[in-house]
């Protein structure tokens, strides 16, 4: 009897081990070998297909857009939707299966603003598979939010948080295996003493340190990693990470003016490098972060990364890169020389291919421009004015543009056929969706 009751929990056991043995470690984790890069002729220079404005829905304004695609076809772009009456913000949803030619009527995938309730600050990623991530916060609740979509956005998972409470401006990177997903954030801490900042009227123990979540597991499960600051209030822009350990996020820190940093590390956070691109960032606003002079990352086919940033005064943007993550080469300048005012730098890369996109002022018109790069970011591409011809929602023909705010941001993507797809808004909230070709597909398809 006894030597039967061994055998049933030799089985039993054996049984669950099998079990957790052959458990698929996510229901993400069958995913297919991501699309190879594209190879650009070296003769081939880029070129504006279109600049218009995209569909908007009625009774939302939509600052803050962000667009990410892939080599099908898929487009996506996610924004803001505020509403006035009553005061509320949603987030929505855009979708082209053309490679941005037309796109469907934008979705609300919140729909809470009719309650007053106020999601900000949507960020979207793409494995290159048409598997899409999107994170945001809801202000009541006040954790990052992630939803995964594995069907190149036409339905979307519930809501996954992360535990932390009080999350500002999160950021979202994955890393090209698809797998590993790192969210940076400004976190809100309470602390037994911290400095009083009676312009958002917090406590005294009220503080925002910096915050780096780190899953393996497709956004399963996350683990807070080691912050690079301590106290400072410090505010991401962009995070890029590899398959393994490494991670870099670039930040605007409060205090002295602002400084422009970008964070690195190699071994998930245990210790981290800072570089400073921009001692003293903005000492003519009184606002820290406000006034869209923030750096952004990308991270190259060879593992190298870029950062593009607007300089001191925003009178300039600069484009500066590292091979290594350790030595950053000497910066060079992409914005023009009659500019009197720059903003809101936007950068990816795709292989060998580098975009970064910005905003222009001379007088009181502004202009969007974009330069590609085709060889790592060594040579660039003359400045190509996306803004000379928007074709708006009715149809007018706009030769620049206003804007109205001083938090809002743009975006641009690598589709990974040799289109580029960059994304701004303009007038407090028309999202603008510009072409940059520089390949055909044939050409691509065929190389």
């Amino acid at each position: 009897m006894r030597f039967k009751k061994y055998l049933v929990v030799v089985f039993l056991i054996s049984g669950a081990l099998t079990i957790w043995f052959w458990r698929p470690s996510s229901p993400w984790s069958k995913v297919t070998q991501a699309p190879p890069f594209p190879s650009v002729p070296q003769e081939t220079q880029p070129a504006l297909v279109r600049s218009s404005q995209i569909p908007a829905l009625v009774g939302f304004s939509s600052p803050k857009p962000v667009v990410a695609a892939d080599p099908a076809g898929n487009v996506l772009i996610v924004a803001h939707g505020f509403t006035n009456v009553p005061l509320g913000s949603d987030i929505l949803l855009w979708r082209s299966i053309d490679r941005g030619e037309t796109w469907t009527p934008p979705v609300n995938l919140t729909i809470q603003a009719q309650d007053g309730e106020i999601f900000f600050d949507p960020w979207l990623e793409t494995d290159r598979r048409g598997h899409y991530y999107f994170i945001h916060v809801l202000r009541s609740d006040g954790r990052p939010f992630l939803r995964r979509s594995k069907d190149s956005g036409q339905t979307w998972s519930s809501v996954l948080p992360i535990e932390w409470k009080s999350c500002d401006r999160p950021v979202l990177s994955v890393s090209s295996n698809g797998r590993r997903l790192v969210v940076a954030s400004s976190l809100g801490e309470i602390v037994d003493h911290g400095p009083a900042d009676h312009t958002r009227n917090q406590p005294t123990n009220f503080r925002f340190p910096s915050g780096i979540f780190n899953s393996q597991d497709y956004g399963d499960s996350w683990k807070k990693v080691s912050s690079p600051f301590d106290a400072e209030h410090a505010i991401p822009f962009s995070v890029v990470c590899n398959d393994e350990d490494a991670i870099a996020v670039s930040w605007i820190v409060a205090g002295h003016g602002s400084r422009s940093v970008v964070t690195v590390t190699t071994n998930s956070g245990k210790t981290w490098t800072t570089t400073t691109l921009v001692e003293s960032l903005q000492p003519d606003r009184q606002h820290p972060f406000n006034g869209e002079r923030f750096p952004v990352l990308a991270l190259d086919g060879q593992s190298g990364l870029h950062v593009a940033y607007v300089t001191a005064g925003a009178t300039v943007v600069m484009i500066r890169h590292t091979p290594d993550w350790k030595d950053w080469n000497e910066a060079r300048r992409l914005s023009s020389e009659t500019a009197e005012e720059v903003r809101m730098a936007a950068i990816d890369a795709c292989g060998s291919m580098v975009h970064v996109t910005w905003l222009e002022r001379v007088d009181t018109n502004w202009h969007a421009y974009y330069r590609g790069s085709r060889d790592f970011g060594q040579t660039w591409s003359p400045a190509l004015c996306l803004s000379e011809a928007m074709v708006l929602a009715d149809n007018t023909v706009a030769n620049g543009f206003q804007i109205t705010s001083d938090d809002d941001q743009s975006s641009v993507r690598d589709d990974g056929t040799g289109r580029v797809h960059a994304v701004w808004s303009i007038q407090g909230g028309r999202v603008i969706h510009a072409i940059i070709d520089w390949s055909n597909r044939e050409e691509t398809a065929s190389e």
